[in-house]
């Protein structure tokens, strides 16, 4: 402003275009930068037309491995336009407030994996003609771009559904070992899927020059085999006692 003083309309259009080039080529916070985003009941305030660009930059900012803990209004119903178009309803956080589902999809739409509801209130917070609006707090995780490569990994799910599907179609079976790139290895011993999932590393590492391209949609099981291969056949068996000192064979 002290190079460009704002002296009439042309001058104002200027700035807001110069504003509009800094936030695309050199935004205040930069790209993989930030560890954790908290948000509480200010989302719904946005524009709708500008929520996609909101979830864009949320997800832009965090580092790989980063999160988002949103807490914010979401409404059991849409909300239909006579009640958007109430000043006081949309500042008071009523009628900008999210439909319950499509707020967890913005998590999805913009790249995050993961997304879980952490809090959830149960009497609704206000009830405009019938329509309930309640608090809700999510908790979402960015981390799952990059290549699928097979290091020979497995993952067991522990349960108790007998089947489960992440964000990106890879399924799950109860029990089973089912054959998972590095990528996703490392995803699931990681929050949130760690304490339900038994991680098997090869008994032979598999080095990055010779691992090679991998389907994980396939849902494919691992066999024994491959995770201990390249390692001699052994027999090992127990002493006297049956028992461990946590529990009995």
């Amino acid at each position: 402003l002290q190079e460009g003083p704002v002296q009439s309309t042309a001058d104002w259009l200027d700035v807001q275009r110069w504003a509009a080039r800094q936030r695309q080529e050199d935004p205040m916070i930069g790209n993989d930068t930030i560890d954790v985003v908290i948000s509480n009941c200010v989302l719904n305030l946005v524009e709708t037309s500008d929520r996609q660009q909101m979830f864009a930059e949320i997800f832009r900012v965090l580092k790989r491995g980063g999160r988002a803990v949103i807490s914010d209004i979401v409404c059991d119903e849409p909300v239909p336009d006579h009640l958007k178009a109430d000043a006081e309803l949309w500042s008071g956080c009523i009628s900008g407030a999210f439909v319950e589902h499509e707020f967890l999809q913005a998590f999805a739409e913009a790249g995050f994996y993961g997304m879980e509801i952490v809090a959830r209130q149960s009497e609704p917070w206000a009830v405009v003609e019938g329509i309930e609006f309640r608090s809700l707090t999510v908790r979402a995780y960015k981390g799952k771009e990059g290549p699928c490569l097979d290091h020979r990994q497995a993952v067991v799910y522990q349960g108790p559904w007998k089947t489960v599907e992440d964000d990106d179609g890879h399924v799950l079976q109860r029990g089973e070992r089912m054959a998972v790139c590095q990528k996703n290895f490392q995803i699931y011993t990681r929050p949130p899927y760690q304490d339900q999932i038994v991680a098997i590393e090869p008994a032979t590492p598999v080095s990055e020059n010779k691992a090679t391209p991998f389907n994980c949609r396939e849902g494919s099981v691992r066999s024994p085999a491959e995770t201990k291969a390249s390692t001699s056949p052994l027999t090992i068996l127990p002493g006297d006692e049956c028992c461990g000192p946590d529990e009995c064979c």
